[in-house]
């Protein structure tokens, strides 16, 4: 056997066919509900920083309500995205050079320029409210006017005051990575998989630096899938136990919600809880759209509508769901009920503003729009 014929044997029994309609759309839609989810995940609010003190909500209904979202149903969401991002960019990939050279390219359009303008957006953003005494009040971190040119650069390149945008900056770094991930996955299939597995889990103390545990393990998760995988994602037959999933979920986030508020100390278990319900998290999110969807024919273009912006979403509702947040405290009270109806009403309002924003940019300048969205 040559060496083609070999490498035409690795590309028949590892790459996938072209992904059919039913699958982009599922990817779309649960990328939108994902997105949603993240910004309920920033709305927690146990913690709040102002200039007079910190306001610490650590025990009641609120800290156990909130833990339930932020430490586990809203969790989900990272590592969906990270294994979305990791099947697109692998899904019709044969490892020739010049394929990558053109994801490079196309990568540059849909993350670096967008990941910069957000960036400087964000930091302008909060300089001009940080002029304004009357919302100046709300800032308790150093004012920018007072950065460094060393700090300056930093925020914006690799800690941007929008800190939602570090998603994009380890997606980045990783898609520089892709070739060697695709190398690992074609001739080492699930070895690496298990390797980044047991990293991410924390089994022995690792990190990478340069991006998170969370997001290289997801990423090569959905990469594995787009290679070696490539029919799994097609398959609909997970949707009938989707309940059991669900149920399964439940219980793995109930019981990492009631160590951390009554045991603390039980760290390391609470981290496996906290693993276990991620995977099982994601299960459900995938199995329940394909019952939902099939079994009752589901079809809403609203919701298909709304997808499209979950890109902009993404990027702008920080600073703004912060300020929201801070200015109903400021207007509400600081109490616990009022806590809890924050966290549920800042994030209904800032998906609200940031859709209707979105919406009306596109339709008044639609090339500016796919500028900063990343052509999405």
């Amino acid at each position: 056997m040559t060496f083609e014929h070999l490498i035409q044997l690795i590309r028949k029994h590892y790459f996938p066919k072209k992904m059919n309609k039913y699958l982009s759309s599922k990817l779309k839609i649960i990328s939108f509900i994902s997105m949603i989810l993240v910004v309920f995940l920033h709305s927690y609010n146990i913690t709040v920083s102002f200039n007079s003190g910190n306001l610490l909500f650590n025990k009641g209904y609120n800290f156990i309500i909130q833990n339930f979202f932020y430490q586990g149903i809203t969790r989900v969401a990272v590592p969906m995205f990270f294994i979305i991002s990791g099947y697109l960019f692998f899904i019709k990939l044969k490892g020739n050079t010049s394929e990558f050279v053109l994801k490079y390219k196309k990568r540059t359009k849909s993350l670096l320029i967008p990941y910069l303008f957000w960036s400087v957006w964000s930091l302008l953003f909060l300089l001009i409210l940080q002029i304004f005494p009357i919302s100046k009040n709300f800032f308790t971190n150093e004012l920018i006017v007072n950065y460094s040119s060393t700090k300056l650069l930093n925020t914006i390149f690799l800690n941007p005051i929008a800190y939602q945008l570090w998603f994009i900056r380890d997606l980045i770094v990783i898609v520089l990575f892709s070739p060697i991930i695709y190398w690992f996955i074609v001739h080492l299939r699930f070895i690496p998989l298990l390797l980044l597995f047991i990293i991410w889990v924390g089994f022995f103390n690792f990190n990478f630096y340069i991006f998170s545990n969370e997001s290289i393990f997801f990423f090569c998760l959905g990469a594995y899938l787009a290679i070696a995988k490539s029919n799994l994602l097609l398959q609909t037959r997970f949707r009938k136990h989707y309940w059991i999933y669900a149920l399964l979920w439940i219980i793995f986030v109930s019981s990492e919600v009631i160590l951390i508020y009554f045991h603390p100390e039980c760290s390391k278990t609470t981290t496996i809880l906290h693993k276990i319900g991620i995977l099982t998290g994601i299960t459900t999110i995938w199995s329940s759209y394909d019952f939902f969807k099939i079994n009752k024919n589901y079809h809403c273009k609203i919701l298909f509508n709304l997808a499209s912006f979950s890109f902009f979403l993404y990027a702008f509702h920080e600073p703004l769901l912060t300020i929201i947040k801070k200015g109903l405290f400021f207007i509400t009270g600081k109490n616990e009920p009022m806590a809890l109806a924050i966290y549920f009403l800042a994030p209904t309002l800032t998906i609200f503003i940031s859709i209707l924003v979105g919406y009306y940019i596109k339709r008044i300048t639609p090339k500016f729009y796919k500028l900063i969205s990343g052509g999405r």
